[in-house]
């Protein structure tokens, strides 16, 4: 199982807050994805059965996501914007850093599938500013999912962003 960590910046408004989070957070990363691989053998949790690469090189990666729709496949809120979600990902050399990570797949996925179309966490974004207001319990931020996903009580994730996780990840290998 892998980690992936976005580096680029996309273009509009998604980009400015690629940049402002990577200024506020001191890092290079934006966002993370946990990416599931062929031999993870978790295919029967992914939305098409697979966790084969697509014809374009994708993979299957888990996050939760502020500004974009949620998929046709999610069972919960597909459509609407923001939140916990699988997608298929080119993760491109360019814009994204890979790291491993040696934790369960299989509980990683269920997490994902149990969390499915729970809301993004605004709070906890809003707080990285405005120490005063905290985050909301079941919304979650792409580092939050994740790092509940590999295991960190839920209760805890919070406490995890781009910047902290990536070095912690060696740390379930």
């Amino acid at each position: 199982m892998l980690i992936a960590f976005y580096k680029s910046t996309r273009p509009g408004f998604q980009g400015t807050a690629n940049r402002l989070i990577r200024l506020r957070l001191r890092t290079i990363y934006s966002h993370c994805e946990l990416v599931f691989e062929p031999h993870d053998n978790v295919g029967f949790l992914m939305p098409d059965g697979s966790c084969g690469r697509g014809a374009d090189g994708s993979q299957w990666c888990a996050s939760s996501v502020a500004g974009e729709a949620l998929p046709a496949h999610s069972p919960h809120r597909a459509g609407r914007k923001g939140g916990v979600r699988f997608k298929r990902i080119v993760l491109d050399p360019a814009h994204w850093d890979v790291r491993r990570v040696a934790c369960s797949p299989e509980m990683a996925a269920q997490w994902f599938k149990a969390h499915e179309g729970e809301l993004y966490d605004w709070q906890l974004i809003v707080g990285f500013i405005a120490w005063a207001i905290p985050h909301k319990a079941l919304r979650w931020t792409c580092s939050e999912a994740c790092a509940a996903a590999l295991g960190v009580p839920e209760d805890e994730a919070w406490r995890f962003d781009p910047a902290n996780l990536e070095p912690a990840a060696g740390a379930w290998m």
